[in-house]
């Protein structure tokens, strides 16, 4: 048997049907998003944000004890020797800050007399019922200054 040759018969397609695939694809295409970093990572080409955080929240520490000039001893020396013999119950070295609190009125030499009336007074008969109650005179301290958070003057006692 005679080999037979191999034949390729190949077309070639018109140029309008050329012209439509290629018109085709191009549409098809300008359709598509790129794959490019944004794709995988939005964030990717942005400058970095560091993050701050709020500032923390200062919740003041309450008094121990707080009182109002001129309220009269017979009204707080009953509590006030109960809570100095809770106190040193809990804890033996605790310290007692005795705060004695004017409002701030402009006048410099008003705020120190008011202060030094408010100390002499119930700022002192405060400290000696915590000594007669138990406390130690070295863990009672008392500290005297004019603030502008309070309206009338006030003593405070803080522990630690």
């Amino acid at each position: 048997m005679p080999a037979m040759p191999c034949v390729v018969y190949t077309r070639m397609p018109r140029p309008a049907v050329k012209l439509l695939l290629v018109a085709g694809a191009v549409v098809g295409l300008s359709g598509c998003k790129l794959v490019d970093q944004k794709t995988f990572n939005p964030q990717a080409g942005r400058a970095p944000q560091p993050y701050i955080p709020p500032p923390p929240v200062v919740v003041p520490i309450p008094p121990l004890i707080e009182l109002v000039e001129g309220t009269p001893v017979s009204a707080w020396q009953h509590p006030v020797e109960q809570i100095v013999h809770k106190a040193l119950a809990r804890k033996p070295n605790i310290l007692f800050t005795v705060k004695c609190l004017v409002p701030v009125s402009g006048d410099s030499v008003h705020d120190q007399q008011a202060l030094i009336h408010l100390v002499q007074g119930d700022g002192q008969a405060v400290a000696q019922t915590m000594t007669e109650a138990g406390a130690p005179p070295e863990q009672v301290e008392i500290t005297a200054m004019p603030d502008s958070t309070v309206t009338k003057p006030l003593v405070r006692v803080y522990v630690r």
